[in-house]
C-alpha cells in the first residue's frame, strides 16, 4: 500500500522493514546500507519514534480532549448562576437600579474574553449591592440560595483556570502535532532512496526489486473527485456526511479523513473511516468531541490501483 496520510506511514514502514530484512538475508553478510551509513536498525528506529509520536499527539488531542470538557461543565454551571443572578434582582431588588444593569448570559460558544466578561460584570455588581446600605427593604448581602458573592467568586476563578488548562493543552498539542509533522519527510525519503538502492544493487529482474513496496501510488489515470456535503445532526449528536458516486470501474472504496480546524491540512489529517462501493454516507463525532469545536473532512475515490482523489472540503461546526 502507498502512503495516503499520515496514519499509513507506520504500516507503509512495516512493509518496508519487512522487504529490508528479505535483501539482507539475500546479499548476507553483506547488508544494504543507505547514504550516511543509514541501516536497518536505523531505520526501524525512526519508525518506532514515528509511530511514538503518533501515539503522543493522540495522547494530547485526549488532554486537549479532557480540559475542554471539564471547562464546559464550568461554563454551564456559572451561566446557570447568571440567570439565577438576574431573576434574584428582579425579585429582591425590583425598583433599584440593579435589575437593569445586570449582564446577559453568554452564548456558551462565545470566545474566552467574551464569556468571562458577562460574570466579571455580575461579581462587581454583586460586591455593589452587598456594599449598598441604602436599599430599602433589603438587607445586604445578597445570598442566591446557598450561594454566596464569595462561592461565585471561587467558581470564577475556577473557570478561569480551566480556560488556561485548555489553552495549555491546545499549544502542547499543537507542538506535539509539528514534532511529530517533522519525522514525516525524512521518513519518505528514506523509503524513496531504499527503492533505489535495491534496484542498483540487485537489477530490475530481481524478484526481491519487483516485490518492492509502494511509497506512491502507481503511475494511472486519478478518478473523478466526488462532492461532499453534510451537517451536524443535532438529534444523534453525529456529522452526517454524504457524497456522490463514483463511477470508476476500479473503484475500491470511499475512505473518509478529517483534521482539526477551519481548513484541511492533509499533514495533519487522519482515516476515520472506510466505505464499500454504494455506500454513500458516514456519520462522526470525529473532530467534534464539544460545542464549538470545528473540523474539515474529504471522502477520497481510492482505486484498486490506489491511486486516489479527494473531495471539496466540509467543514463543520459543532453548536
Amino acid at each position: 500500500m502507498p502512503l495516503t496520510s499520515i496514519g499509513s506511514y507506520i504500516a507503509v514502514m512495516d512493509e518496508f522493514v519487512a522487504h529490508w530484512t528479505d535483501v539482507n538475508a539475500e546479499i548476507a553478510p553483506a547488508v544494504l546500507t543507505l547514504q550516511g551509513g543509514y541501516t536497518l536498525a536505523l531505520f526501524t528506529a525512526d519508525r518506532n519514534a514515528l509511530e511514538q509520536a503518533i501515539i503522543d499527539v493522540q495522547d494530547l488531542e485526549n488532554a486537549r480532549e479532557t480540559s475542554a470538557s471539564a471547562r464546559d461543565l464550568l461554563k454551564g454551571a456559572i451561566s446557570t448562576k447568571l440567570g439565577q443572578f438576574r431573576a434574584a434582582l428582579r425579585a429582591l431588588l425590583p425598583s433599584t437600579k440593579y435589575p437593569r444593569a445586570a449582564p446577559m448570559v453568554p452564548h456558551l460558544g462565545a470566545v474566552e474574553s467574551k464569556f468571562l466578561a458577562p460574570f466579571d460584570d455580575m461579581e462587581s455588581l454583586w460586591t455593589r449591592i452587598n456594599a449598598d446600605a441604602s436599599i430599602a427593604g433589603f438587607t445586604p448581602p445578597l445570598v442566591i440560595g446557598p450561594l454566596t458573592l464569595a462561592a461565585f467568586s471561587s467558581e470564577l476563578a475556577a473557570l478561569r483556570t480551566a480556560f488556561t488548562a485548555v489553552t495549555v493543552a491546545e499549544n502542547d498539542l499543537d507542538i506535539g502535532r509539528k514534532g511529530r509533522d517533522v519525522l514525516l519527510a525524512p521518513a519518505r525519503e528514506r523509503m524513496v532512496q531504499y527503492r533505489s538502492a535495491v534496484e542498483a544493487m540487485l537489477g530490475p529482474a530481481h524478484p526481491l526489486t519487483l516485490s518492492l513496496p509502494d511509497v506512491y501510488p502507481a503511475p494511472g489515470s486519478t478518478p473523478a473527485a466526488v462532492t461532499l456535503g453534510g451537517a451536524w445532526n443535532g438529534a444523534t449528536q453525529l456529522a452526517d456526511l454524504s457524497w456522490t458516486p463514483s463511477s470508476d470501474p476500479d473503484l475500491a472504496e470511499y475512505e473518509i479523513r478529517f483534521s482539526p480546524g477551519a481548513a484541511y491540512d492533509a499533514l495533519t489529517a487522519s482515516v476515520i473511516g472506510n466505505q464499500p462501493p454504494g455506500t454513500l454516507n458516514f456519520s462522526t463525532s470525529a473532530g467534534l468531541s464539544l460545542s464549538s469545536d470545528i473540523a474539515s473532512y474529504k471522502v477520497f475515490v481510492r482505486l484498486t490501483t490506489s491511486n486516489e482523489a479527494g473531495s471539496n472540503t466540509l467543514t463543520i461546526t459543532r453548536p
